[in-house]
């Protein structure tokens, strides 16, 4: 088959890289810029030669990375003197996506990924922009040995209400405070430095003027954490608005965004475990979001593995029966004894009184600032209540259950509450772990791994050794255990 190429947009994206290199004719123009126009006109050849050798690298970087189609994958090489090339598999392919930028829709090009369990954990294996209907086309091609002719479709569309739902769950402060920067930074690069200095001083007096009481520090410290959340709120909307999931044979499809458009086509063999998430309020309100564990989905830094966005627990239950039977949740049949409580509560419960104590004894030897300490001090214990409140209620969450399939586990992580079902063929090794504190009261952690890309351990923890043992010795699953280490 015929060599084809990427995109030529992918010159200008090759480019990017060697942007530093014009750094050199800046500096030309500090040191010289005390000299007439003349004489920088006379030395005008060095810049255009680093800009032809920027563009120069761009259309070499484009031209010597080539790669052909057939129906077993995908053939990539790389060089011209010097040439590379490697083989991707469609039968290896765990997932495939395409994402169409809005600034990319004009010129129908498309940037397409594809991933595999043995690749590099920060980048896919194959990485392109190419136009849209040869996206199309390798995403069909991979997609063909997992989907038989009598296969149907099963669509899973949540309501806006739950993706605003899920939003509100999964957007932070510290997410929305990296993409305000970004902005901000390409607002100067277009405006001007004058153009942000005079957003932000904007920004202070309007804190200040609305500081209800607080000190103006605080409140500024309040409208930025503020600010940052509602922009990554705003964020994770616009990439999940639009959502679908779809089940077709063994290949899942995943589509959302509303001005960048991601599509995704997922190995349901592949699928390592799949994960409930609820925070504590999410809980109360019987509301559920869905991940799943895939190399190549929610591999970026600004994306989520999400399988379902939210939803109530029942119906979440009977969309997941529907699109990945395969991976059943078991209920739990071994859960923490009550002598165990106590693990649960006392790091929440020592966080609570060191954060306690340090605030008291700064109430004492600091004076004329018992406002603002007092305020810190309420801010550094909320979160550690709130700690406290997930870890008590962990102790009636926490537990193991197994069926033939899978293996469930029940567990908390920080502010998280989490359920996870592993299929069996992709645990590579079950350890049980045992504190000095643990031992007399026979309680152990019990660490679960899986392997794409690297290990993923998962923990359970304080659980009653004995039933641990008596759940997970069926000679069936050890024999397992030892061909996976083996």
């Amino acid at each position: 088959m015929k060599a084809m190429r990427s995109h030529p947009i992918n010159i200008l994206e090759n480019t990017s890289r060697f942007l530093i290199l014009l750094l050199l004719p800046l500096l030309r123009a500090l040191i010289i810029g005390r000299m007439g126009f003349y004489e920088w006109l006379s030395g005008a050849w060095f810049d255009l030669l680093i800009v032809a050798l920027i563009i120069a690298l761009g259309v070499y970087g484009w031209y010597s990375y080539t790669f052909t189609i057939n129906e077993a994958g995908i053939h990539i090489f790389r060089g011209v003197i010097v040439r590379q090339s490697r083989f991707l598999a469609f039968g290896n392919i765990t997932a495939i996506s395409v994402e169409s930028p809005w600034y990319y829709r004009p010129i129908k090009a498309v940037r397409l990924q594809a991933d595999t369990d043995g690749g590099e954990t920060s980048q896919p294996d194959f990485s392109i922009t190419v136009k849209r209907e040869l996206a199309e086309m390798i995403m069909e091609a991979s997609r063909t040995p997992l989907i038989p002719k009598s296969s149907f479709f099963k669509t899973y569309i949540p309501r806006n209400l739950y993706i605003t739902i899920f939003s509100l769950l999964t957007s932070n402060s510290l997410t929305g405070v990296l993409y305000l920067w970004a902005a901000l930074s390409q607002a100067e690069k277009v405006f001007g430095k004058p153009f942000r200095n005079e957003l932000l001083n904007t920004f202070t007096q309007l804190a200040e003027l609305n500081s209800f009481g607080l000190p103006p520090v605080f409140a500024i410290i309040a409208y930025i954490i503020l600010g940052c959340w509602l922009f990554s709120f705003l964020r994770n909307m616009e990439q999940h608005l639009r959502f679908q999931t779809t089940r077709y044979g063994n290949a899942l499809g995943i589509q959302s965004g509303l001005f960048t458009i991601r599509r995704y086509s997922i190995s349901v063999p592949r699928i390592n475990f799949l994960t409930l998430r609820q925070s504590l309020f999410s809980k109360l309100f019987g509301i559920t979001s869905v991940f799943i564990h895939c190399t190549g989905y929610g591999k970026k830094k600004d994306e989520l593995a999400v399988l379902l966005p939210s939803g109530l627990n029942q119906e979440i239950k009977s969309n997941l029966n529907l699109l990945l039977p395969e991976i059943p949740f078991v209920k739990k049949q071994i859960k923490p004894k009550i002598q165990n409580l106590s693990r649960f509560l006392i790091p929440p419960l020592t966080l609570c009184l060191c954060v306690l104590a340090a605030g008291l004894l700064a109430l004492y030897f600091i004076t004329g600032f018992d406002r603002p300490l007092i305020f810190v001090l309420v801010i550094c214990e909320i979160p550690c209540l709130w700690w406290l409140t997930v870890k008590t209620f962990a102790y009636f969450h926490t537990g193991i259950g197994v069926s033939e399939e899978a293996v469930t586990i029940y567990y908390t992580r920080l502010y998280q509450i989490i359920s996870c079902s592993i299929p069996k063929d992709k645990i590579t090794k079950i350890a049980l772990q045992q504190t000095l504190f643990q031992i007399p009261t026979k309680c152990c952690d019990v660490h679960i791994y899986t392997w794409a890309e690297g290990t993923k351990r998962q923990r359970v923890l304080n659980m009653y050794l004995p039933e641990v043992l008596d759940l997970l010795a069926p000679e069936a699953f050890f024999e397992l255990e030892k061909e996976k280490e083996v």
